[in-house]
């Protein structure tokens, strides 16, 4: 089966990854502490001292990055290039984690050099296993020999497909004809495929012993479903023979969505999403920004304490400023910020709206009259947002999302703007490192859309970098 043969293609490149990974290290090792021999630097930790990072932190972190960086499972990489360059992101996400639980959990007897040069071999050592995996494992495995028919464009869309996935150890036997055309026709289209017959003949060519066939994907016409009904014999054939049939669904409606197949209790569903939904990844993304939320509430407590009474001398009012937004699919909750504005700032909104400078729903105003002189300031340099933190740790938020709404704003969203409700709202996002209020509204809706579409661990690091100068710069801040 197919997905049988991903998880085998996965299962080798995990392990081919790890086992590289963990000779990487001692590789590392035993060069790095020839070295300091040769030079006379004083000998390193025994290895023993190192296992409990390899095995408890290097190990297990690698093997998640490199699943949340594409390296695993259907959504693999098909092209050398692609995989190298998803890999080499992995390592960098991998490096940087590495670093940061050296400093946190104070692992002082840890050679630097050592780490860097692990980091050189385990690149080297990845590629080489997997090179190893592609010719050694993948190449020996009996390979499925899949028959695709159906329309014509549909055949040589599914066909190119399946040739494609050579990895996964698919070989394509032939096409079949719904019989709307023929292997003139075929050829005229630029496909050299081998045309078999048409549907009536699939159950006679899977007997022959010149077409061995494993598989049968039927990829019908989005124009002539109707057929579908009289394939009831051929389907029924080809599970009495013992072969897999599948049914491509190219026909249905997908535009930007993702399709998946689901179970509920017997009952087999059809999914269409267009927000991420990978459960482990998002597991991931949700662990390590909480962690770095309570680390940084508790680092920057001083400052936060020092904001708060700056704000109560500035002026009168409550330090922070709470107002329901919209979460996750419209659902809301209570929003953070160091208060920035008089206490009467709302009711002298509608006051100043003849001066809002944004188009669409949202309110932005240059020197807006209710900003107070530390309110200000703490804008410019986002200070302001910091009790957002808390909003991260509760749920409410990520670190990285679309910044969420404001109820009256979402209430007079068009249809298309509501999709960015499809993720967790953040602390920052494309939004906030692409201009923030220079930007038109419907520019900040289809950066947030955009945001959505190619959302990955790695997009939110580069944003997260990103937000740095955009924040110690002030660009476009008010």
């Amino acid at each position: 089966m197919i997905s049988e043969r991903a998880k085998l293609v996965s299962w080798a490149y995990l392990v081919s990854d790890l086992a590289a990974t963990a000779m990487a290290f001692a590789g590392a090792y035993a060069m790095r502490d020839a070295q300091v021999a040769v030079d006379r630097l004083g000998p390193l930790y025994p290895f023993g001292a190192y296992l409990p990072l390899l095995s408890g932190f290097i190990l297990p972190v690698w093997a998640l990055v490199f699943y949340s960086s594409g390296l695993y499972g259907r959504r693999a990489a098909r092209t050398l290039h692609t995989e190298m360059s998803r890999l080499f992101r992995a390592l960098v996400l991998c490096g940087l984690a590495l670093a940061v639980a050296i400093v946190a959990l104070q692992l002082n007897f840890v050679s630097r050099p050592l780490l860097g040069l692990f980091l050189l071999l385990n690149a080297i050592a990845v590629i080489v296993g997997r090179g190893l995996v592609r010719g050694l494992v993948l190449e020996n495995t009996v390979r499925r020999r899949v028959l695709v028919a159906g329309g014509l464009a549909e055949v040589q869309s599914a066909a190119a497909n399946v040739e494609a996935h050579a990895d996964w150890g698919l070989e394509l036997v032939g096409v079949v004809s719904d019989g709307t055309w023929t292997a003139e026709d075929l050829r005229g289209a630029g496909s050299n495929h081998r045309l078999l017959g048409t549907y009536d003949d699939i159950p006679a060519l899977s007997a022959r012993e010149q077409h061995i066939i494993d598989e049968v994907l039927i990829a019908p016409s989005g124009r002539r479903l109707h057929d579908l009904q009289a394939l009831e014999p051929v389907f029924l054939g080809l599970e009495e023979q013992g072969i897999a049939t599948r049914l491509v669904v190219s026909f249905l409606p997908r535009s930007l969505s993702e399709l998946s197949f689901d179970d509920l209790g017997g009952l087999p569903l059809l999914t269409f999403s267009t927000a991420p939904h990978d459960e482990l990844v998002l597991f991931i993304r949700r662990a390590v920004e909480l962690v770095l939320a309570l680390a940084l509430l508790v680092i920057l407590s001083p400052l936060l304490a020092l904001i708060g009474i700056a704000i109560k001398l500035d002026s009168p009012g409550p330090i922070l400023f709470q107002q329901l937004r919209c979460g996750l699919h419209g659902r809301t909750f209570t929003f953070l910020k160091f208060r920035s504005m008089r206490v009467d700032a709302e009711a002298l909104k509608k006051h100043l709206a003849p001066y809002n400078e944004m188009d669409g729903p949202a309110f932005k105003m240059t020197n807006d009259p209710r900003v107070t002189p530390l309110g200000r300031f703490l804008r410019r340099t986002s200070l302001d947002e910091l009790p957002q933190l808390w909003n991260i740790v509760r749920g409410d938020m990520s670190i990285v999302g679309p910044r969420p709404a404001v109820l009256e704003e979402v209430r007079q969203y068009e249809p298309w703007q509501r999709r960015r409700l499809s993720m967790k709202p953040g602390l920052t996002c494309l939004w906030q490192v692409s201009g923030r209020n220079e930007l038109t509204f419907d520019e900040w809706m289809r950066l947030d859309l955009e945001y959505i579409d190619n959302w990955s661990l790695w997009l939110d690091v580069k944003i997260a970098f990103k937000t740095i100068p955009a924040v110690l710069l002030g660009r476009g801040a008010r």
